[in-house]
């Protein structure tokens, strides 16, 4: 991926860090590649948008997941949430989904899932991680409405308490879906962190085109820099832990690069590496 070497504004270059991290999601799912590509390329705040509105409209979790990464650079909805009360409605439909599990026959194991997504989204809620309540409830809505699932409710005797639960799970959703998001990162890594996660984007890129083997080869480095973005994220972690996850998936990429299979994504991972040695120090060998 060639980027204009270009200073953006400050909410230019969140426009691109946000679309970033949705490409991080959509990039293993092939989800709106094109779009988002264009988008990050050429950020602008009206087509992020238009194309998180799509996303969000679909009834597939991996398709919402990849539009929440837009939502912090969108204008929020008013809203004023009380994720106190909500933690504590889920709580008594994490116990009602508990007690349903030895009932449901073959649809024991998606409901045990279903449990786990809402307790885990409850934890989230409590903690203030907005975000991943948003995926955890996504994911809940999806399996709540699984085949197996809806096979079960042709049994009398479950068909009422999985239907509430189920339009329970859905207005959970839609409520947690309203809470708005927004990128809190400190200005002055906003640069390392565009070149941290081109070099990533690139290589999630060439990782997808790969035989088992090699995507394998490639998901070592791929998961350093994923922390290193968190970390660059996360005021409470220093650039220098984030520039040791650069020098891990470095050190990792040189090793590896003979391995690479064509000798066109072989050229680029070198180059890769390259752009890692700026970031870590012309010292590194």
């Amino acid at each position: 991926m060639v980027v204009e070497e270009v200073f953006l504004p400050l909410d230019r270059r969140l426009v691109r860090i946000s679309v970033g991290l949705a490409l991080q999601s959509a990039i293993p799912r092939g989800i709106e590649l094109k779009a988002l590509l264009d988008l990050y390329l050429n950020p602008n705040l009206e087509e992020a948008s238009q194309l998180h509105s799509r996303l969000m409209a679909s009834r597939r979790h991996g398709d919402r997941e990849v539009g929440f990464w837009l939502e912090p650079v969108l204008e929020p909805r008013p809203t004023m949430p009380d994720h106190g009360r909500l933690a504590a409605e889920m709580r008594k439909m994490e116990f009602l989904l508990y007690e349903l599990i030895n009932r449901a026959g073959e649809a024991r194991q998606d409901i045990n899932d279903w449990m786990d997504y809402i307790s885990n989204a409850i934890e989230s809620l409590t903690d203030g991680f907005w975000i991943d309540a948003k995926i955890l409830l996504s994911q809940a809505l999806e399996i709540s409405q699984s085949e197996s699932v809806e096979r079960a409710k042709s049994d009398p005797s479950l068909r009422y308490e999985i239907d509430v639960l189920q339009r329970a799970t859905a207005e959970y959703f839609q409520e947690v879906r309203a809470y708005p998001l927004k990128l809190a990162i400190p200005e002055e890594r906003l640069e390392t962190l565009l070149k941290v996660q081109e070099i990533l984007l690139d290589l999630m890129q060439i990782q997808i085109r790969k035989e088992p083997a090699q995507k394998e080869m490639l998901a070592i480095a791929i998961r350093r820099l994923n922390t290193a973005v968190r970390y660059l994220m996360n005021k409470d972690k220093t650039t220098e832990a984030a520039r040791q996850e650069v020098r891990l998936a470095f050190e990792y990429l040189k090793g590896s690069e003979s391995k690479v299979s064509d000798e066109g994504s072989r050229r680029v991972v070198h180059q890769l590496g390259e752009r890692m040695k700026e970031l870590i120090g012309t010292h590194v060998p």
